[in-house]
C-alpha cells in the first residue's frame, strides 16, 4: 500500500468512527470512539509529516460536534463558559464519572430554570394538575439527595485502592450510580408526560392551564433566567424537549426505567 493510499483508507476509517460517534447515545461507545480517533488523528499527523501528499489526497473529515442533537447541554457548557469568563473551567474530574457529571450539569439546569416556571406563580394550572405539578418539588429533592449520596460514595472509592474492601466499595458505588440514573429516568420520563399532556391540552384548546399566553417575566433578585420574555405554553414546549434530551442521554433500558 502507498503512502497515498494509506492515507484515504486512514481518511475512510476516521469517518466512519465520527458517523459512529453522531449517531450512538451509549456514553461509553462514545469515549471509546473519542480515544480511537484521537489516535488514528495523531497517526494521520505523523503520516502526512514523512511524506508530502497532493491536497486531494487528505480528504480531511469533518469536524465531530460531541454535542449533536443535544441543544441544552450545549447551552448549559456556553452558560458555564460566560460566568467563567473564557477560562476553561471543569469539575469532571471532581465527580471521578463524566455520565455523572453531566447529569449533574442537567439537573442544575432544571433547577435553576424548569423548576422555576414549576411554581403556582408562573404556572397556574386547574386544581388536579396543580398538586401534580407541586410533587415535582419533593421528588426533584428527593433525587437530589440521592445523587449527592453517590457523589459522595464516588469520590471515596479511590481511599480504599489495595485494600480488601475495594471491590465491595466499586460493587456498591456502581449499584448507587446506576439507581440514581434510573431514578433520574423516571423522574423525567414523568417531567415528559406531564409538560406534553400540558401542551397538547393548550393547543387544543383546553382549559388545564389557565396563563398559557401569559409572558414570563423575572425579578432583580431571580436574577438572568432562561425563559425570560417567554409565553408559558413555549416553556412547556421547552419543558418537554429538554426532558426528552436527558432521557435519551441516560439511555436507560425501557425495562429498567419501568421497574
Amino acid at each position: 500500500m502507498t503512502p497515498e493510499e494509506e492515507l484515504k483508507a486512514l481518511n475512510r476509517t476516521i469517518r466512519q468512527f465520527e458517523s459512529v460517534f453522531k449517531s450512538t447515545k451509549d456514553l461509553s461507545q462514545r469515549d471509546r470512539v473519542i480515544n480511537e480517533l484521537k489516535k488514528l488523528k495523531t497517526y494521520r499527523d505523523k503520516l502526512e509529516t514523512f511524506h508530502e501528499f497532493d491536497p486531494s489526497d487528505l480528504e480531511e473529515p469533518v469536524e465531530v460536534d460531541e454535542w449533536e442533537g443535544l441543544s441544552y447541554m450545549k447551552t448549559i457548557l456556553e452558560k458555564i463558559g460566560k460566568k467563567s469568563k473564557g477560562k476553561k473551567e471543569s469539575y469532571e474530574d471532581s465527580f471521578g464519572d463524566r455520565e455523572l457529571y453531566y447529569l449533574y450539569l442537567y439537573l442544575n439546569f432544571f433547577e435553576e430554570e424548569f423548576l422555576t416556571i414549576l411554581s403556582e406563580t408562573k404556572l397556574k394550572l386547574d386544581f388536579k394538575h396543580s398538586l401534580e405539578r407541586d410533587s415535582f418539588y419533593h421528588r426533584f429533592e428527593n433525587l437530589r439527595r440521592l445523587f449527592e449520596n453517590v457523589n459522595e460514595d464516588s469520590s471515596t472509592v479511590d481511599m480504599y485502592a489495595g485494600q480488601k474492601h475495594e471491590e465491595d466499595m466499586r460493587k456498591r458505588s456502581f449499584k448507587k450510580k446506576r439507581n440514581v440514573i434510573i431514578e433520574a429516568d423516571k423522574f423525567l420520563r414523568s417531567v415528559a408526560r406531564f409538560s406534553a399532556g400540558l401542551v397538547m391540552d393548550i393547543e387544543g384548546g383546553g382549559l388545564i392551564c389557565l396563563n398559557a399566553d401569559d409572558t414570563l417575566h423575572f425579578d432583580r433578585i431571580e436574577g438572568d433566567r432562561f425563559f425570560e420574555g417567554r409565553k408559558v405554553h413555549r416553556a412547556l414546549v421547552e419543558l418537554k424537549a429538554f426532558a426528552w434530551e436527558v432521557i435519551e442521554f441516560l439511555n436507560v433500558p425501557r425495562i429498567e426505567s419501568q421497574e
